[in-house]
């Protein structure tokens, strides 16, 4: 049977909210900003969250992880991803998380940057899946939206310890998984092991949202051959928003929608450069279209030089000329 033809059982309530599909876009850090999730619900994304926030940070009121805590009235549901180690300021970042109308507050547990896993955070803590599921419980304490996490396959090969965690958070009070299939070690060479995302998925009662390596309807399906009650897509998805079009018309059961002409593509290119601006200034969103910019000329030819024209983006309308004098 075709990806296309794949009619999987999907979907999961968030707190009040129905994720029909169980389309989320992953949390990437320097990436899902407001402008970039509100691209992808056009396609089709039903679930977003923000960029990682350290509980740190938010409790001690630093004014640039506010800014990354830019939400639009439009985003539901919409979480916010904190990061740290310490339950009790988890627990008070967890409130501010839920006083700024977040519908949900998603804990990082996935992170493999050694920043972050030098301090304790991130998928380090899957050496300390205690520890970890003391930051869910107080933080499930906290609020009364739900709590989420995000985790990996494990530490590395020989810690493969997914379902085990899961089923310490679920106890705890964690109301939705995401679980990416590589372990800490691989960060993101080789494969995302869909087989021990299935494992999560039989070891707990929550729902379990697959991620990793989904870049069209045929890596989907086989994720969803694990069980998984959505799909959260990351990498698959920069430069390619469109993507989530083609993942819900495959859960849908309907004919795969063909890609956008170039002319759409400039134009949601230069879109989403003028939400990043509104949010940043054009100076720092600038710099973050750079990158951005790049993966929309991903697999195009001369797509090098396209990627070395970004890298020297300094004004809005730089982007606007680059974008116009090149078909995607």
């Amino acid at each position: 049977m075709p990806a296309s033809a794949v009619r999987p059982r999907t979907g999961f309530r968030l707190g009040t909210h129905l994720v029909r599909r169980g389309l989320a876009l992953a949390p990437m850090a320097g990436n899902t900003n407001l402008a970039y999730r509100r691209l992808c619900r056009k396609f089709g994304a039903e679930l977003t969250t923000t960029e990682m926030v350290s509980a740190c940070a938010l409790v001690h009121q630093d004014r640039k992880s506010l800014r990354l805590l830019a939400r639009g009235e439009d985003e539901v549901p919409v979480a916010a991803q904190l990061f740290g180690t310490e339950p009790a300021l988890l627990a008070e970042a967890a409130r501010r998380v839920e006083d700024l109308g977040f519908h949900a507050v998603d804990f990082n547990m996935g992170c493999p940057v050694p920043k972050i896993t030098g301090g304790g955070g991130g998928s380090a803590l899957l050496r300390e899946p205690e520890t970890a599921a003391r930051c869910i419980e107080a933080m499930a304490s906290a609020v009364s939206i739900p709590v989420t996490a995000k985790i990996r396959a494990g530490w590395d090969d020989a810690h493969r310890n997914a379902p085990e965690v899961a089923r310490l958070l679920e106890a705890a009070g964690v109301q939705v998984l995401t679980v990416h299939g590589r372990t800490r070690e691989q960060k993101y060479a080789g494969r995302s092991d869909y087989r021990l995302i299935g494992e999560v998925v039989a070891a707990v009662s929550v729902p379990v949202i697959g991620n990793g390596d989904v870049d069209g309807p045929e890596r989907a399906a086989e994720l969803l051959a694990q069980g998984v009650a959505g799909i959260a897509v990351g990498r698959g998805a920069l430069g390619r928003p469109w993507l989530f079009a083609r993942l819900a018309a495959q859960i849908d059961g309907r004919p795969e929608p063909p890609p956008p002409a170039a002319a759409e593509r400039r134009r949601l290119l230069i879109e989403l450069a003028e939400g990043v601006c509104a949010l940043h200034g054009e100076g720092i969103g600038m710099r973050i279209m750079r990158r951005l910019a790049a993966d929309f000329f991903r697999d195009t030819p001369g797509a090098a030089e396209m990627r070395r024209r970004c890298q020297r983006l300094e004004r809005l309308e730089d982007l606007r000329r680059l974008a116009l004098g090149r078909a995607a």
